[in-house]
């Protein structure tokens, strides 16, 4: 039996949820929504000298050109979900179409010549981010406070029967405007989940974006043959897979990556602690404000915090998000100095955090070359920017 979890990417809501969704589920089976040419790299998921954040590069070994990057932070659902599995020895597979097929494919363009450039844009935003989508309406700039408000805090453990449902509706009101590359996608999604119950497998937990999740629900009104059909018109381009280190700048939507977040940092803080989050950020805030030198004392933060709750209530929302937070602290610990904010966006917003790989793990010539160099130069590798004199 099939048990879709639709999750949103790097969403630490969505992490925990899963989190607790597998431990009582005790699935025999997982699929990831990831390239499936990539699966041979989930081998090193285990090693303790890999720590994320962290990119799986999948590229075509003659044409760079041709290279994708799926980053993971520890907050990542499909990253816990990983690390699950390898926890209690349970078979995980990569789902999605190979890069092998898709750096092959010439897709068509999108559907969207019907409608305002305006309209293509929000459906565009949609599909990327559904979730976000839904918690804009709702009024949540934070998608994440959204998701704790309508799901954490009510605890009925229906949170994915309700994202389905969601789902469900969301894409039924935009059939028309499916792209070739996602319909392809899920055909192969679909095959892969189709052999797993083809092997046996009776608990199987299917981890994909929420916008794919509808696909598994009625899954025996789709026909293996024609996805198998619609998979064969394709010409395969030999892929190469590694991992990378990553960093939260990266993470960030501000670099440019469109599957990304706007706070890892704070993404972090709500994954890893589960009680007064907003206390904890602006009391590292204020700490941080101090170690430079200004002033802002314990009795600062307090206000903020009180200055966050305010605002959460003026404009209905159930929590402070980092928004709400944000705000407060240039107000009250900045005393509305944006420059000295700036400091707190990139520590507690952003991060700074880099991730580390074995050195076992296989590098691209670029990256051996780079190591190469930084051995010539008698360096570190410390992953940190420094000043160096000389």
């Amino acid at each position: 039996m099939l048990h879709v979890f639709g999750i949103r990417h790097h969403g630490p809501g969505s992490a925990k949820s899963l989190l607790h969704a597998l431990h009582q589920l005790q699935p025999d089976c997982i699929l990831i929504e990831a390239p499936a040419d990539a699966e041979a790299m989930l081998s090193l998921t285990s090693d303790v000298h890999l720590k994320p954040p962290v990119a799986l590069l999948i590229y075509n070994p003659k044409n760079f050109h041709q290279a994708t990057f799926l980053p993971f932070a520890s907050f990542s659902p499909e990253w816990v979900a990983i690390q699950f599995a390898a926890q209690h020895q349970v078979p995980v597979r990569f789902m999605d179409l190979p890069m092998t097929l898709q750096f092959g494919y010439s897709f068509d363009v999108p559907p969207l010549a019907q409608v305002s450039s305006n309209e293509a844009t929000e459906i565009m935003n949609i599909a990327k981010d559904p979730l976000g989508y839904i918690a804009a309406l709702a009024g949540y700039e934070d998608g994440e406070r959204w998701w704790e408000v309508t799901f954490e805090q009510q605890a009925s453990g229906k949170q994915f029967e309700a994202v389905l449902e969601l789902m469900t509706e969301l894409r039924a009101t935009l059939t028309q405007f499916e792209t070739q590359e996602t319909l392809l996608r899920e055909a192969y999604m679909r095959k892969t989940a189709h052999q797993a119950l083809k092997e046996g497998f009776q608990r199987i937990a299917i981890v994909c974006g929420a916008w794919h999740s509808p696909i598994f629900h009625h899954f025996d009104r789709y026909q293996p043959k024609k996805d198998a059909a619609a998979l064969k018109k394709s010409n395969k381009v030999k892929t190469e897979s590694t991992w990378i280190p990553w960093t939260y700048e990266r993470l960030a939507t501000s670099s440019g990556y469109l599957a990304g977040v706007v706070s890892p940092a704070w993404y972090e803080t709500l994954f890893h602690y589960t009680k007064e989050e907003s206390i904890r950020w602006m009391v590292q805030a204020a700490r941080l404000l101090r170690q430079e030198d200004l002033d802002a004392s314990a009795a600062h933060a307090l206000e903020a915090i009180r200055l966050a709750d305010a605002l959460a209530a003026m404009r209905n929302l159930g929590l402070p998000g980092i928004s709400e937070l944000k705000e407060a602290a240039i107000t009250v610990l900045c005393h509305g100095d944006k420059e000295a904010f700036e400091l707190i966006e990139r520590k507690l917003i952003v991060g700074t955090a880099v991730g580390k790989v074995a050195q076992s793990v296989k590098m691209v010539p670029l990256q051996k070359d780079l190591e190469v160099q930084i051995k010539a130069a008698k360096l570190k590798n410390t992953g940190k920017i420094q000043k160096v004199s000389g």
